[in-house]
């Protein structure tokens, strides 16, 4: 069954206002005002503490504390039973 734009206005809304979780709320507003906007920097709607993990991530790949991506890939697929 194809949606029409009201159908899916209608669900979104009801999705909000079941929502208390602000955290979800603010990352919902973000996305919306990203697509909205092609001047918006996704840096500029994340949380000081996502923006932590990633700087924290960049800074430990910086000194050698990353995973090879093969080594990950070869990992997963082992633990999904692909190899």
């Amino acid at each position: 069954m194809k949606s029409n734009t009201s159908e899916i206005k209608n669900y979104l809304h009801k999705l909000i206002v079941e929502t208390d979780d602000e955290s979800i709320l603010s990352k919902v507003q973000a996305y919306f005002t990203t697509l909205k906007s092609n001047d918006v920097d996704w840096w500029d709607m994340i949380s000081d503490q996502e923006k932590d993990a990633i700087n924290l991530g960049l800074q430990q790949l910086k000194n050698g504390e990353g995973i090879p991506h093969e080594e990950v890939k070869r990992k997963a697929d082992k633990l999904l039973g692909r190899k």
